[in-house]
């Protein structure tokens, strides 16, 4: 087991969430117009809230029951009517996402009116059948056939600067084996102190593909900055993004001999707190090998090249509120595109994903906006697009440097490209899976090329 450790100088990341003034006692049962908990709001928090507000999970309360939930009715309005709950930071006119826990107008609207009219409870019979969470501790998509963890704790001090961690552990694993599914578990008292953790597969696979977009890399041994062993991602794990399950037919390899990266990010909150992560797998039965490989890679913004911090060009002025950077990657071969995810520190504003076809047309696949960097969330699409090879992937970030960034710990320092999260990135996380052209052609005939999720 290997570990390294860096720091950076600081204050804890808050966790947002619906914390507020508790709201006052019920009100008065209101009239038969006014929507009831029991009949309108119960089925729209088992969608968009329960997932995360339950217990032994990140969330700071539980809201499965009126009981929980009515005390926080009119924090839970404005988080709703400004959008900060359910978390989901993207431009709802483009592109469909599944899953989507996102609220329409119309139920952001039926929550005012509950709230407005004195919250109600309504007729109990009303009430949906309650979901039947899995305990906290509880693998969400069943048991693994392989569980993965860190061999020692993480210990977090009660106060100090963000600490960056690297722990390497043997899978154990004696063949080759294709991932269903993938989970990552930090222990109960960890859950508050990780901000995210970057798990990735160090093998010997001729199929990685590195910093460079498509470039071949079979070094298992290539490292970064830090002297880590780099490997493959397999999922980053963060408050909204915990795991994975690929579609039928498509997965990731996780090869014999292989080894386990944690690479953690932690913050202090107040305590001492020991955490133990642990990423379980589920394989697809032996001798099933998916018909498409998933992979992952990076589109930097900002850069002349896609080597990361080498060559950076990421320059983000003092005061600034709206800096924008461009990076371009050219696919050599189709490929079907599963999710996009956007990755900057305090000043990440928003970021943009356009595919510029062959014939010139350019296509937005994805805007984030409002960027929250306490939320590391993937959006997958619902009908992944397709494109063919000499398509361009254009990614854009938008940083804020001003101090109208409620998260800026500096409005006058000049930021560039660093791991510290007091620098900035720009990436773009991709999953994808490469096709052949026969493959493409009964894509794009079946609709898939016409854009991210229509």
């Amino acid at each position: 087991m290997n570990r390294t450790l860096g720091t950076l100088t600081t204050a804890a990341i808050p966790l947002l969430a619906l914390l507020a003034v508790p709201a006052a006692p019920p009100a008065a049962a209101a009239d038969g117009d006014t929507p009831t908990f029991s009949r309108d709001i119960a089925p729209i928090f088992q969608r968009s809230c329960q997932r995360c507000h339950r217990p032994e999970t990140a969330a700071p309360m539980s809201l499965l029951s009126y009981e929980q939930i009515r005390p926080w009715a009119r924090s839970i309005k404005r988080r709703v009517e400004s959008r900060q709950m359910p978390p989901w930071h993207i431009d709802r006119t483009i592109g469909v996402y599944e899953p989507d826990p996102s609220l329409s107008d119309e139920e952001i609207a039926l929550v005012t009116a509950w709230v407005d009219g004195g919250a109600p409870r309504g007729n109990p019979d009303d009430l949906p059948a309650p979901i039947d969470w899995p305990d906290g501790d509880a693998w969400e998509y069943g048991e693994p056939d392989l569980v993965v963890e860190m061999q020692e704790d993480m210990v977090v001090p009660s106060e100090g600067p963000d600490l960056f961690v690297n722990f390497i552990a043997d899978t154990g694993l004696t063949e080759d084996r294709y991932i269903r599914w993938i989970e990552v578990k930090p222990s109960k008292a960890g859950r508050a102190t990780v901000h995210h953790t970057m798990v990735y597969a160090i093998q010997d696979d001729a199929e990685y593909v590195g910093e460079d977009f498509f470039e071949r890399d079979d070094d298992p041994n290539r490292r970064d900055a830090e002297g880590n062993p780099v490997g493959s991602l397999l999922i980053e794990y963060a408050v909204g993004n915990t795991g994975d399950l690929y579609a039928e037919n498509t997965g990731k390899l996780l090869m014999a001999g292989s080894r386990i990266r944690f690479s953690g990010h932690y913050h202090s909150i107040g305590e001492v707190i020991r955490d133990r992560q642990r990423v379980g797998f589920g394989f697809y039965p032996r001798g099933v090998v998916p018909k498409h490989r998933i992979v992952s890679t990076r589109l930097f913004a900002g850069l002349p090249s896609n080597r990361g911090w080498r060559n950076n060009e990421l320059s983000i002025p003092p005061g600034a509120d709206n800096v924008r950077h461009d990076g371009y990657r050219v696919l050599d071969r189709p490929i079907q595109l599963i999710s996009f995810q956007a990755h900057m520190h305090y000043r990440g504003k928003g970021m943009e994903l356009e595919a510029i076809h062959p014939d010139g047309r350019r296509e937005l696949l994805t805007r984030i906006q409002n960027y929250d960097f306490n939320w590391q969330i993937a959006y997958p699409y619902k009908h992944p697009p397709v494109f063919p090879a000499g398509t361009v992937l254009h990614v854009t970030s938008y940083h804020d440097n001003s101090e109208n960034n409620p998260y800026n710990p500096d409005p006058t320092a000049w930021v560039g490209w660093g791991n510290r999260t007091v620098d900035d990135m720009a990436i773009g996380w991709t999953n994808f899976v490469f096709l052949s052209d026969e493959d493409y052609e009964e894509h794009a005939a079946a609709g898939a090329a016409t854009g991210a999720g229509e």
